[in-house]
């Protein structure tokens, strides 16, 4: 794979309808996973996961069986399985959002699964539009979806690389709200949530972590970036050291920001982003104040070979 394979140009205005589309139909599957699945603390069981062609629910387990969903972004299909079946819903050709989640429904149905979804998009610009009514946006272009899929499936290497050496707990997820890939480090500390920042974050923001991820931008923001930030915010934030040369704090948003285009022209893409994720690190462990010692893990050596 050459460095423009891993790491594609991304021209917002170019794939901004193909972008705008799959963020839909992965709200599709994210109401799927919050139907059926058990909460976990931080909205860790809402979360989708990066599979082999595209993004997933992983399994989704009860009444004796085992279903999930996911979108292939090779293929341009949104499919549900069944130990017994699977329904695949085309997403080409010019099908509106609202012709998929009529499909995505009549799927489960079809296949016995029984789950209140609920239709109004979660943290998008358009929040009154329900899915079932969205008849304009429409466009999945192939080539702009496995162009998304290179850049995940890099940046997906990169963040379980940064978390490996991290005792506690910790995860990568792609959050369907904001369409953003996040990697999180939990330190083990609870913390009071605000009570101004509405009901997602009221239940978001009561542990101590780092968040960090890649988000692709919108209309109003269209440049895509990395992005961490530590919760609660520490004193200093703003005036840590921050890598590489290029990134740094945002106050508007509270977080530190690298550019994806600065991070695949700086000539080792790779290295750019570890050191944005690995300094952002070190304001935790310094002026956040995070026991280094106790979340360190040492990976165990190669097993021996009889």
């Amino acid at each position: 794979m050459t460095p423009d394979d891993a790491w594609p140009a991304l021209s917002y205005e170019e794939w901004a309808p193909t972008l705008k589309t799959l963020h839909l139909h992965a709200q599709m599957l994210g109401k799927l996973k919050l139907a059926l699945h058990p909460p976990l603390p931080e909205w860790l069981h809402a979360g989708l996961t990066l599979d082999a062609r595209g993004v997933s629910t992983g399994p989704l387990a009860g009444d004796g069986r085992v279903v999930d969903a996911g979108i292939d972004l090779f293929d341009g299909v949104l499919w549900v399985r069944a130990a017994d079946r699977t329904a695949v819903i085309a997403l080409t050709g010019g099908r509106p959002v609202a012709e998929v989640w009529r499909a995505f429904g009549q799927a489960l149905r079809d296949l016995g699964v029984a789950a209140d979804l609920w239709d109004k998009p979660q943290e998008m610009p358009d929040e009154t539009t329900p899915l079932p009514a969205n008849e304009h946006d429409r466009t999945v272009d192939l080539a702009h979806a496995r162009r998304l899929y290179r850049v995940l499936a890099t940046v997906h290497g990169l963040f379980d690389q940064f978390r490996a050496p991290f005792f506690g707990r910790t995860g990568v997820q792609l959050w369907w709200g904001a369409f953003d890939l996040a990697v999180l480090l939990f330190s083990g500390a609870q913390v009071t949530a605000p009570d101004d920042r509405g009901y997602i974050m009221r239940y978001d923001l009561d542990a101590q972590h780092l968040n960090a991820g890649f988000w692709p931008g919108n209309d109003a923001a269209p440049q895509a970036v990395f992005y961490a930030y530590i919760h609660p915010r520490p004193d200093g934030c703003a005036t840590a050291a921050i890598e590489p040369p290029g990134a740094g704090w945002v106050e508007a948003l509270g977080q530190w920001v690298l550019s994806y285009d600065d991070a695949r022209r700086s000539g080792d893409p790779a290295a750019a982003v570890l050191g944005f994720l690995r300094s952002a690190y070190r304001v935790a462990l310094t002026i956040g104040g995070w026991d280094e010692a106790a979340q360190r893990y040492e990976a165990p050596p190669p097993p021996p070979r009889a």
